[in-house]
């Protein structure tokens, strides 16, 4: 529980807020919600103990809170604890997750892909407290489409296509890229 701590004291820090803190049955990590700020203008959600498993955190955004988010994020949690659990493996950026439904309703982006934390300022990706180094990582929202996509051609790939369509991958009602 100190380092599940040490963590919120690090999003505290680096969003300037407090957020709430969920614990869902689908995995059992507990889930900070910050809110959009002036600063930053998008909710993020995000794991707070599943460093457990894999030395890693991952974050969900939205531009309002979407309760589903914390479901999904949930749902992924589960999918990494099983990962390591198996195979003892950390996720890395490309790794693409099935969500158990659209990311909201009236969305056709049912996958999530990890990136390194873009949206971030520098310092927050790697937190460490002299012995343990957690990695922050970003999820987006995408299409089965795109998940393929990205399964053939890699995340550079479906990056490059995002840029070049101008994609906003915080946009959860976005029509896909491919």
């Amino acid at each position: 529980m100190l380092v599940t701590r040490q963590l919120i004291h690090h999003c505290e820090r680096f969003w300037g807020s407090r957020g709430e803190l969920y614990q869902l049955e689908e995995a059992d990590v507990l889930i900070g919600v910050y809110p959009a700020s002036r600063r930053r203008g998008w909710w993020t959600y995000v794991t707070l103990e599943l460093h457990k498993t894999g030395a890693s955190e991952c974050m969900l955004y939205s531009y309002r809170f979407q309760k589903e988010m914390i479901a999904h994020l949930a749902t992924i949690a589960s999918q990494v604890i099983r990962q390591w659990d198996k195979e003892r493996t950390r996720v890395q950026a490309g790794d693409v997750f099935k969500l158990a439904d659209v990311i909201v309703e009236g969305s056709v982006l049912n996958h999530a892909v990890l990136t390194p934390a873009f949206f971030e300022d520098v310092g927050f990706e790697y937190y460490t407290n002299g012995t343990d180094v957690i990695r922050f990582m970003m999820l987006h929202a995408i299409a089965e489409s795109e998940a393929r996509y990205v399964e053939s051609f890699g995340l550079d790939a479906l990056q490059e296509r995002f840029a070049d369509s101008g994609v906003d991958s915080l946009h959860v009602l976005r029509t896909p890229a491919i």
